[in-house]
């Protein structure tokens, strides 16, 4: 069998892979002890050595990007993935029976079944966990639901019940 869709890689795109991977992934805190770590670090050199000021002020400034990058994460991912090449472009998924093939301007890539441990369905996409250990999400606002069954059934015996932490 064969099946071919396209999307545009757009922010609502990027959006929703961001929001499904850390649905995923459960309630993540801030690195209180490495933000206290560095605040630490800062005063000691502030004042407890002969060094100037400059390396302090250095730790502080790195205490609050810390804290910023956990409190602003999502935009500030989304915006790093709109600044990438291949944004805005369209995207060309195959599937079939090596497994699904994603074409762009910039990038081809092949993903075979063999290669996908497991996955999780949530209501908008697939979660797929990769054999490297990485993991690639397909939403279903371009699958149609031919494609989404041919999926659970190359996929099928690998689907896992979502994870609790995340509900």
């Amino acid at each position: 069998m064969h099946f071919e869709t396209h999307f545009i890689l757009n922010r609502e795109h990027y959006a929703e892979c961001f929001d499904q991977s850390m649905l995923l992934k459960g309630p993540q805190k801030p690195r209180f002890v490495f933000i206290t770590g560095l605040i630490l670090a800062g005063l000691f050199f502030l004042f407890a050595t002969q060094v100037q000021g400059l390396l302090a002020w250095f730790f502080f400034g790195i205490a609050l990007l810390e804290y910023f990058s956990f409190k602003y994460k999502r935009p500030w991912w989304l915006m790093r993935q709109m600044m990438s090449k291949n944004a805005g472009n369209k995207i060309t998924l195959i599937f079939d029976e090596q497994g699904i093939e994603n074409k762009s301007v910039y990038i081809n890539n092949q993903l075979a079944w063999q290669s996908i441990d497991s996955f999780y369905e949530t209501d908008t996409g697939f979660m797929l966990n990769l054999h490297q250990g990485g993991q690639q999400y397909l939403s279903k606002s371009c699958l149609d639901d031919s494609i989404q069954d041919y999926i659970q059934q190359q996929l099928s015996g690998k689907k896992q019940a979502f994870p609790l932490s995340a509900k």
